[in-house]
């Protein structure tokens, strides 16, 4: 008898709280393949995690924005004029470190920021269940999203060493989710708030969620305008509000002083070497010699491109680009060491034919879903551009490309596909297509760890 309600107790809990576990167990797996690689993975493996590690040590002594570092003079980086804001946060941690444990080495340090590391993008697993759960009731399909980016191996890689992308990811999707509620209408004014306290946040650490920001801005002013949602001017009374419209507006000071001057006084988002240093030191610098040793003498036009039998614009989308960010997404591209699976091309086929079927079984939807297409097309697009035009300067040899720079909008990515899978109407469609997706992503993902520890990956890891 005693048994039987046990069983009976146990099976209560498991049918209340079994999509529960099974998230906890995702995070679980990912947390524990991350750690593992953020404690033996040899420095340098992950992109310029040498670069980011002596950038955060350099921040490290001085409570402001250094000058200049040795770090940023070998790539010819004016710091203050370009994002910063990660190894300022790292650089605070490491003297918490130093406080707590004094006399630490390198590797100690090395170890403890690319824990902070893990933390971020574990905290980009969270919110990206969250915004699944927010985009779609259901139990269990917002458990793909999450399934997806933890078996994804860049991902995995990258969140285990120090890198400015980490925080850059999660701030993507805490904004994202921030403007997923505010389509949901809910709480106008504070999801507004955190929205734009995350793009500030964001926008200091990498430049590459300004343009991530400017679509967000166009979906959140066009839902005013088409909603016009109603907002009690009471509610700016709030201590919290008007204290989080001050942190917005200091924020904001920032991000101008950094973007504004740049636009105004350099016209680009970033400037480039030669804006504050000599031509003559910039083509000597370790860090830039190569790419100025690789470029063409002269940009090619779009026109001359096609006339040496390079690919027009629409031709590298279908035969290069996508392929090649495959590549780097589902493989690793880092600085010593690389991998480029052979099962890349699965994922090929399978990407073509998610599409496929969503078009096919894509019925009118909402302005929310419109809204989350168009930033993802338009991120996409602007990606494409400035891939494009690098191989214009150095002659289609994919400088500078990295599958890792699609990261901030990957997340919403997963969950479109999840929810679009999820109202194929055919199940033996749907469900065929999510078992294949299932049975790849493992094989593909951070497994590979284990089955190509040998010939691919033994290399990798300190003795």
């Amino acid at each position: 008898m005693k048994s039987k309600i046990k069983k009976e107790r146990l099976y209560s809990f498991w049918k209340s709280n079994n999509a529960k576990l099974v998230l906890i167990i995702l995070l679980a797996i990912f947390i524990g393949y991350s750690t593992f690689l953020a404690s033996n993975l040899k420095l340098n493996i992950i992109p310029d995690e040498a670069f980011h590690f002596s950038m955060s040590q350099s921040f490290a002594k001085t409570i402001g924005v250094p000058y200049e570092t040795p770090a940023s003079l070998e790539r010819g980086i004016f710091i203050r004029q370009n994002p910063y804001f990660a190894y300022w946060i790292y650089g605070r941690t490491l003297n918490i470190f130093s406080l707590v444990k004094p006399n630490v080495t390198n590797w100690q340090q090395l170890v403890f920021l690319r824990l902070i590391n893990v933390i971020f993008s574990l905290g980009t697993v969270l919110f990206t269940y969250l915004f699944s759960r927010e985009l779609f009731k259901n139990k269990w399909w917002p458990l793909l999203p999450v399934f997806l980016l933890t078996n994804t191996l860049m991902y995995v890689v990258l969140s285990s060493g120090v890198s400015y992308d980490n925080p850059a990811n999660f701030l993507s999707i805490l904004s994202l989710f921030f403007l997923l509620r505010i389509l949901n209408n809910k709480a106008f004014i504070s999801n507004s708030l955190g929205m734009l306290i995350s793009l500030c946040l964001g926008a200091l650490i990498k430049f590459t969620i300004v343009p991530l920001t400017a679509a967000l801005l166009v979906v959140w002013i066009t839902y005013i305008a088409l909603k016009h949602p109603v907002v009690a001017t009471t509610q700016l009374k709030l201590g919290k509000n008007i204290l989080f419209l001050i942190i917005v507006a200091i924020l904001f000071g920032f991000t101008f002083s950094i973007y504004g001057v740049n636009l105004i006084e350099f016209h680009s988002l970033t400037p480039t070497c030669p804006d504050y240093y000599s031509e003559e030191f910039c083509k000597n610098a370790p860090f830039l010699k190569g790419y100025y040793e690789l470029r063409l003498p002269e940009k090619l036009t779009i026109t001359s491109a096609i006339k040496q039998g390079y690919p027009e614009p629409v031709r590298y989308v279908f035969d290069t680009w996508i392929r090649a960010m495959l590549l780097k997404i589902v493989g690793v591209m880092g600085n010593l060491k690389s991998y480029f699976p052979m099962d890349a091309a699965y994922f090929q086929m399978l990407f073509y034919w998610t599409t496929l079927l969503l078009f096919r079984y894509f019925k009118k939807s909402s302005f929310k879903i419109y809204s989350f297409i168009g930033i993802i097309l338009f991120y996409s697009l602007v990606l494409l551009i400035k891939n494009y035009n690098t191989e214009l300067i150095y002659g289609f040899i994919q400088v500078a490309h990295q599958g890792r720079y699609i990261f901030p909008v990957i997340t919403v990515i997963y969950c479109l596909l999840s929810y679009g899978l999820m109202k194929v109407p055919n199940k033996i469609l749907k469900f065929a297509t999510l078992a294949v997706t299932i049975v790849l992503f493992i094989y593909g993902g951070p497994l590979k760890f284990i089955t190509h520890y040998r010939p691919v990956f033994a290399s990798w890891f300190i003795n």
